[in-house]
């Protein structure tokens, strides 16, 4: 207990403070290249499906079905 009541040292508190700090950049990096990730993903994926769609809807419906 008497050793919590103890200040560190500075030299401790700086290293804390540079790794952290390392850390908090290194998680900005990541979730900045998830994002344009997904969102480079989602405009292609976008693009893909309206290519689809249209041409779908050139495509002429197919003949009715005669019952018999």
């Amino acid at each position: 207990m008497a050793l919590a009541l103890v200040p560190t040292a500075p030299a401790t508190d700086a290293a804390f403070f540079a790794i952290f700090g390392v850390f908090v950049v290194a998680m900005v990096v990541l979730i900045v290249i998830v994002i344009v990730w997904a969102v480079r993903h989602d405009l292609a994926g976008r693009a893909a499906w309206r290519q689809r769609q249209e041409a779908a809807a050139e495509r002429p419906p197919p003949p009715p079905r005669v019952e018999r």
